[in-house]
C-alpha cells in the first residue's frame, strides 16, 4: 500500500483529487478563490466574469498580451482595486470586506513599486515593517533577512533614489517578503532586475 494511501486511510475527509486534509479533517479553503469578477473601465471590458482558484502551495502566472487584465486582476485581489461585481477570497478572507487584513497576509509587488527615493533602503523597509502591522521587536530582523536574501545587505543606508532600477526592484522584493506573507503577488517581478 502506497503512502499516500495511508495518509487517506487517517483522513476523514480529504480534499478533492488531493487525497489531503486540513488538520481539523475540514477542507481548507483555497488560497486564491475568484469567483464571477468583472471590471469594466467605461465601455472596456477589462475581466469578464472571471473565475478560478488556487490551492495553498500552488505556483501560478497569470499570462496574456498588453491590456488583457492582468494588472487589474492583480489589483483586485489584492484590495487595491474594486471590482465591478463578483468577489476574490484570500483564504478565509473575503478582500473586499477586510482589505487591512488581506495587507498582513499578502506580500504585494506591483508593476511599479512606491518607492521613497529620498529614503534609505533600511529606512524604506522600517516603514513597511510598519505598515505590515509587524510586532516592533522584529522590524530590523526583517529587514536584514529580507536584504539578505534579495542581495540588498551592502545598500542599507543608501538612499533608493540613488539606486539602479534592477536595486530598486530589489527593494520591492524585499518589502514583499520581509513580514513572511501567506501568499506572494508579483506584477512584472523580474522587470529591469540586475
Amino acid at each position: 500500500m502506497s503512502r499516500r494511501k495511508r495518509a487517506d486511510k487517517r483522513c476523514s475527509k480529504p480534499r478533492p483529487g488531493t487525497g489531503s486534509c486540513s488538520v481539523s479533517g475540514k477542507f481548507a479553503p483555497a488560497m486564491i478563490e475568484v469567483s464571477q469578477l468583472t471590471k469594466t473601465y467605461g465601455a472596456i471590458t477589462a475581466l469578464d466574469a472571471v473565475e478560478f482558484k488556487v490551492e495553498r502551495g500552488d505556483i501560478v502566472g497569470l499570462l496574456g498580451p498588453n491590456g488583457a487584465g492582468k494588472t487589474t486582476l492583480i489589483k483586485i485581489m489584492t484590495g487595491y482595486l474594486h471590482p465591478d461585481a463578483g468577489t476574490v477570497r484570500i483564504g478565509d478572507i473575503d478582500v473586499m470586506d477586510d482589505p487591512l487584513a488581506i495587507q498582513t497576509r499578502i506580500g504585494y509587488l506591483p508593476e511599479n513599486a512606491p518607492l521613497y527615493p529620498e529614503l534609505t533602503v533600511q529606512g524604506y523597509l522600517l516603514l513597511m515593517a510598519d505598515l505590515h502591522r509587524m510586532e516592533r521587536d522584529r522590524h530590523v530582523d526583517a529587514v536584514l533577512e529580507a536584504t539578505e536574501a534579495t542581495g540588498l545587505t551592502d545598500r542599507l543606508t543608501q538612499k533608493i533614489g540613488t539606486l539602479s532600477k534592477g536595486y530598486r526592484q530589489r527593494v520591492g522584493i524585499a518589502q514583499a517578503i520581509m513580514h513572511k506573507p501567506d501568499l506572494l503577488i508579483f506584477d512584472e517581478p523580474s522587470v529591469g532586475l540586475d
